[in-house]
């Protein structure tokens, strides 16, 4: 009897283990779709913000002098 309870154990160790390894690999794998879904963001505004730029460059330029 003894032995088959470190037997459950070490059994429900390696489960817990197993559970943790599978959760932190989802929880990285989303992280990383995240920030491409950000960065990808991030470039069209970027994009779009250099595209003023000049309309910015010559407002400033007509009423800076």
């Amino acid at each position: 009897m003894g032995t088959e309870v470190k037997i459950n154990g070490r059994h429900n160790r390696v489960l817990e283990g197993a559970g943790w390894v599978a959760g932190i690999s989802v929880m990285l794998a989303e992280m990383q779709f995240g920030m491409d879904y950000v960065l990808s963001h991030v470039v069209g505004h970027v994009s779009a913000i250099v595209g003023w730029l000049p309309m910015v460059g010559a407002l400033a330029r007509h009423f800076l002098g």
